[in-house]
């Protein structure tokens, strides 16, 4: 292989020490090796190899050098050189290889990658950050604090009152559950503590009756965001902090004490909701009554396809209100959309988290008279809930000539972790409609 190199002259043959007629010759020995290799292992690699290499040297026709001349060099890249002065380079090249001491410790040495040190301390940091049991997010100052912002919470809305323990009722367990919150690149957004009610211990006819509560069509969210990017509007998120603790419970409920809270003097005694709570059967049902009320009370109207999908219109101006349990998406006339806010603020405890960029794991990049979405921080969670980082990519979806395989003939697979993934890759579908047929075959 010829490359270029600081010692390859570019002049002619006679001005690189050799005759024309010595390129072939020279060209066809460089097999016997180069004194450059033989030299950095510190021994000849030619001893006892003269003969053998005269002989090929007859075979092929070529002159062999008489062991007493002075050997040629073979340079490194391809090129010979004739003559009883080594090249500048080469020179420089001994020097420094023979100037150098021989190592004290294996050349090969196992040190730690300095680069992900930092990012191998977050991962664990995030892995190490979910307590699973009050005992342990009672030694972290960020969990404590977390856990105070909840109980404070609740008792600003008024969710309970502490009673003696009733008689022959059915008291509902709890536990205190940790949840490190994460932004569309990754990072901490917050560190929050829920305190929520074992809904599995609550007696259906006794602790609650109806629990079904709607949520906002997927569909009608693309639709509205395809009306933002036709009439120009931005698209507005709020969520409602601590939600289903408005919502007003009418069964007779009670609860245990929040482990870590408990009234002094009244240790034994248990909570009676008078509001809902996290974990509860009917939590979801009764915060869609309470909040669905007041946005009609606000005038509102509820639209007959959706019944999480409202719109108002002022003054030929509308606005349009997209509900999915807690978080609100909202579009239309800016000046509409500013006093929306302000009148939920007034009711409820709002977060306005403004344009909308990161809604229920579809991401959202707005700019003028367009759109773009996507799902690529989703895609990543499914590969590694599924352990399929390193999976090889393919150009179809699905294997173009699959034929459904008959359940004898195939190795038996959890049927609970199958359902899994197929209801992530259906909530996929939505911006990746390439897989929907794939999907389909695969449910």
């Amino acid at each position: 292989m010829r490359m270029s190199s600081p010692s390859v002259s570019s002049g002619s043959p006679s001005q690189r020490g050799g005759a024309p007629g010595s390129m072939q010759s020279s060209s066809q020995s460089s097999s016997l090796g180069s004194p450059l290799m033989d030299s950095s292992h510190g021994t000849s690699a030619s001893t006892g190899s003269g003969a053998g290499r005269r002989t090929a040297d007859r075979q092929s026709g070529v002159q062999a050098p008489d062991d007493d001349d002075e050997e040629e060099f073979h340079s490194p890249v391809g090129e010979v050189r004739s003559g009883k002065r080594k090249p500048k380079w080469l020179q420089d090249t001994l020097r420094d290889a023979t100037s150098v001491a021989e190592p004290k410790r294996p050349v090969r040495e196992s040190r730690p990658l300095e680069r992900f040190c930092s990012y191998m301390a977050m991962v664990t940091n995030i892995l190490d950050s979910e307590p699973s049991s009050y005992e342990e997010a009672a030694n972290q100052q960020v969990w404590r604090e977390a856990m105070q912002e909840e109980y404070s919470s609740i008792m600003k809305n008024d969710v309970w009152e502490v009673v003696p323990r009733p008689e022959g009722k059915s008291v509902v367990t709890s536990r205190w559950l940790y949840k490190v919150k994460h932004v569309v690149d990754g990072s901490i957004e917050k560190f929050k503590a829920r305190f929520v009610a074992r809904g599995f211990s609550q007696v259906e006819g006794v602790d609650y009756e109806e629990t079904f509560a709607p949520v906002a069509r997927y569909t009608s969210i693309r639709s509205i965001i395809s009306i933002a990017a036709e009439m120009g509007w931005k698209i507005h998120q709020m969520d409602v902090k601590t939600a289903f603790l408005n919502g007003f419970i009418q069964e007779e409920v009670y609860i245990e004490q929040p482990q870590g809270f408990e009234v002094h003097g009244k240790e034994s005694h248990v909570c009676r909701l008078k509001k809902t709570l996290y974990g509860l059967k009917q939590a979801p049902k009764a915060w869609y009554s309470r909040i669905d009320t007041y946005l009609q009370g606000m005038g509102f109207t509820k639209s007959e396809a959706d019944p999480n999908l409202y719109f108002i219109v002022i003054g030929e101006e509308p606005l349009i209100l997209v509900l999915y349990v807690d978080d609100l998406v909202i579009t239309g006339a800016e000046r509409l959309i500013e006093h929306c806010k302000r009148d939920l603020a007034t009711e409820f405890e709002m977060k306005d988290i403004g344009l909308m960029h990161y809604f229920l794991g579809l991401e959202v990049w707005q700019e003028e008279g367009h759109f773009f979405l996507g799902q690529g921080k989703y895609i990543l969670d499914i590969l590694s809930r599924f352990h399929m980082e390193d999976c090889r990519p393919m150009s179809t979806p699905m294997i173009t000539n699959w034929k459904k395989l008959h359940a004898s003939d195939s190795e038996l697979v959890d049927p609970t972790l199958y359902r899994q993934l197929i209801g992530f890759l259906m909530y996929l579908v939505n911006t990746r409609p390439d897989i929907c047929f794939a999907v389909n075959t695969m449910s």
